[in-house]
Formats: C-alpha cells, structure tokens, sequence
C-alpha cells in the first residue's frame, strides 16, 4: 500500500509533534509518523522515546543565551496550546538553581544576566530564606536562584497529545507506525513501516531521536548517553507538606558519582500515587552508537548502580524519604559538539531535528517551528558573530531573532527565524 504526502514527518515525540503543528497550519498533505508507546518495555523491540514520562523541567534561565531564548519562545506558547487543544500540560511551581559555589566559571553572572534580559521572575535566596521555605530540603549554606512563573514542570505526554490534537485538527493525518527504512527514489522519498506500508513524500523530517541513525546511510556525529531515574513515591501524609515543592537542578559536591541532578517535586503517575524523580549526569557514563543496544537499554530498565548512586544523592537532599519506595527507569540522552540540536537539509528534501543535548524538553515547541521553517522556507544565515573550537554561532547583531549554527564536524545549520 502506497500513500502520498507532501510532508512526512518521522518521530512523534515532543520536537515531532511541535514541528507538525506548524507545517500543519501552512501545508497540506503532512503526515505525522511514530508509533504509540508500549505497553510492555521489556518485550518491545521497536524504538523508544525519553518523553514517556509525565514529568520535564521547563524554565527560562540559563546560562547559555540561545537555549534560554528557545526556552522562553516555547514557554511563551504554552498557554495558547494549551486553549487551542484544550489540554493542560504546564505546571509553573518554579526552579530552583545552584548552589553559587558549586556553579563553573561564570555560570552564576550568565544566569543573572539572563534572568534580566527575559525579565523573569527570579530571586536568590541564601541559607535562611532556603530553609524557610523549603524546610524538607537540606541545602547546606549556599544561595540558589528560584525563577517563578516562567518555570516549573511539563507533563511530556500531555504535551505531546496537545500539539497532536491541534496538528490534527489542522488537517494533519497522524500515522501509528514505526519507520524501518527510509530511501529517496527519484524527487521523492519513501518510509517503508513496520506495518507493511509504504509512504511517499517530497519532503521527510526525521525527530527521531536517539534513534535517528538507524534511518540514514551516514550516521550523524552525536553521542548518545544512556541515563537512569529514580522515583520515590510520597504518601498521601507528606504530599500537603511537599505542596510548594519547586523543581531543583543543582551541582553537586566532589563524593557522588553525579556530578549534577535534577529533581521533580510530586508528580501524579498513571498508577494513582505521586513520585519524587531525581536524575542527572554521570560523567562515567557510558556511550551509545548502536539502535540494538540501546533498545536492549530500555529494555533491561536502567543502571542499577545509578539508581543506588541517585538514592544516595536523594536521601542526603531529603532524609525523611528513607522509608520511601523506591524504583527506577531507563532514559536516554543525546549530545553534539558544538552543545545544540541538528536541525537541517541533510539530502534533498530530507530535513532532521534531533540531538536536544539534554535541553530539548523545555524548548521542544521552538525547536519544531525552527525545523518547520526551515522545511517552509529553507534560509540560510545572517552573519557571523563568534567562532568556537568545532562550532560558529551567527545571528542578527543585537538580536536573537536569527540563529544559524554551522559544525565543522558535520554539515548543519540551526535557523531561528521570528
């Protein structure tokens, strides 16, 4: 069975979604193509998404200006997703950030200067203001930043519906299939699926994630890092007391195998109990670079090792969670050199958007309008303003309305175009 569209895109996740949306409300024909999430990880041989989950950290500030803009483009859509679809998906109970000490470099002056330029919300708070409001922590003597309003959590899957629902009813047509192969025959391309079907479109953007590789004949240079997170559920007793709870991304002291975590207040799980996640990064980790493999990861459920490590790190943050239950899960990550997504015409007419370098969540809508007009209109940069080791950063002076990010590693452009 052969059907024909103009645009198809592959992956439909939080970026995937984003940038159907968008080329919905501009061109017929598109298809949004990816399969629904298994009910059975162990069993399930297919691809797998990091946005299962019903808990994402979003927030403004930070201290590279780029992804703090591409977060504050998406955070301000928020509420017009959420009334066009009718479906709420963004909970603002503030982040919190630091500890000042425990931050490299100029990472506390990049934040404070971010949180002017987007004119957040934002306050610092030292050790007293820290234990008053948030007594259940145990910080230590050290200021953080607390960015209000413009911060909090996402759910991904509820975001993931909405943008869906509005693609929809926009006229795009939504395909529960996985794509196992992908080749260009004459000006077209065509998606053979697991389901025996064959799709043809002009053009084709893959937001296929960790998973993109195994789509293309040259791989893009990205790494992928397997993570693990913890839950520990919270008992109806302690959830008044959590009740103010923010999200927290923290560095952590020289002594725990993380370097850093993030941790979501009490979230409501489709079980019918709430949980506290904690995350972050271990810079042992090991790396991904093969599709196998890492289904294999999700698969066998996460590190078990990491999850003590994240316990450990849990428990010296919040001792009255000891008598918690405890589980975990696997997670996955994907990073580039130059520290931003490719988003780009790989071959004619095929486009990507992948690789969010653990920062993709909170600017996923962004991201999908950046890739839809990068589809749409196919524009190229606007002029130089700095040179890095493997990357070049260009944009109007004066301006972030126009990015273009160009690695020497790989050929790709990243346009951000208002």
């Amino acid at each position: 069975m052969e059907t024909q569209f103009s645009i198809i895109v592959i992956g439909n996740g939080l970026i995937g979604s984003a940038a159907a949306r968008y080329l919905a409300r501009e061109s017929d024909a598109v298809a949004l193509l990816g399969p629904p999430e298994p009910c059975d990880w162990e069993n399930h041989d297919g691809v797998f998404s990091s946005h299962y989950d019903e808990g994402r950290i979003t927030r403004i500030m930070d201290s590279n200006p780029h992804w703090a803009e591409f977060a504050h483009r998406s955070i301000d859509e928020y509420p017009n997703i959420e009334k066009e679809s009718g479906i709420r998906f963004f909970y603002p109970v503030g982040c919190l950030q630091g500890p000042q000490t425990r931050m490299p470099g100029n990472q506390w002056n990049s934040l404070q200067n971010e949180a002017a330029r987007h004119k957040t919300h934002a306050e610092i708070l030292g050790k007293d203001e820290l234990e008053k409001q948030f007594p259940y922590f145990r910080f230590g003597e050290d200021n953080a930043f607390l960015e209000k309003e413009t911060a909090g959590y996402i759910n991904p899957r509820k975001l993931v519906q909405a943008q869906i629902r509005i693609a929809q009813n926009r006229g795009a047509e939504v395909i529960p299939e996985t794509a196992l192969d992908l080749k260009q025959n004459d000006s077209a391309w065509e998606v053979q699926t697991d389901h025996g079907n064959r799709y043809v479109a002009e053009k084709v953007l893959l937001c296929t994630g960790a998973f993109t590789n195994a789509l293309l004949d040259e791989p893009l240079p990205f790494m992928i890092y397997p993570r693990t997170v913890l839950f520990a559920r919270v008992d109806k007793n302690q959830l008044e007391r959590f009740q103010n709870m923010p999200c927290i991304i923290w560095d952590l002291e020289p002594g725990f195998e993380f370097s850093d975590m993030y941790l979501m207040p009490p979230i409501l799980y489709p079980d019918g109990h709430h949980y506290i996640k904690i995350g972050g990064d271990a810079p042992n980790s090991l790396t991904m670079d093969d599709a196998s493999k890492l289904t294999e990861w999700f698969q066998q459920g996460g590190s078990e090792d990491h999850a003590r490590g994240l316990k450990e790190i849990l428990l010296d943050l919040m001792p009255e969670l000891s008598d918690s239950e405890f589980h975990h899960k696997p997670c996955v990550t994907t990073y580039t050199r130059s520290g931003y997504p490719f988003i780009d015409e790989l071959d004619s007419g095929l486009y990507t958007a992948c690789a969010g370098c653990g920062l993709s969540a909170k600017s996923s809508n962004e991201l999908g309008r950046i890739a839809s007009r990068k589809i749409l209109e196919n524009h190229s940069g606007y002029g130089k303003i700095q040179s890095q080791e493997n990357f070049e950063i260009f944009k109007v002076p004066d301006s972030l309305n126009s990015i273009t990010i160009t690695t020497q590693h790989h050929k790709t452009a990243l346009s951000a175009e208002a």
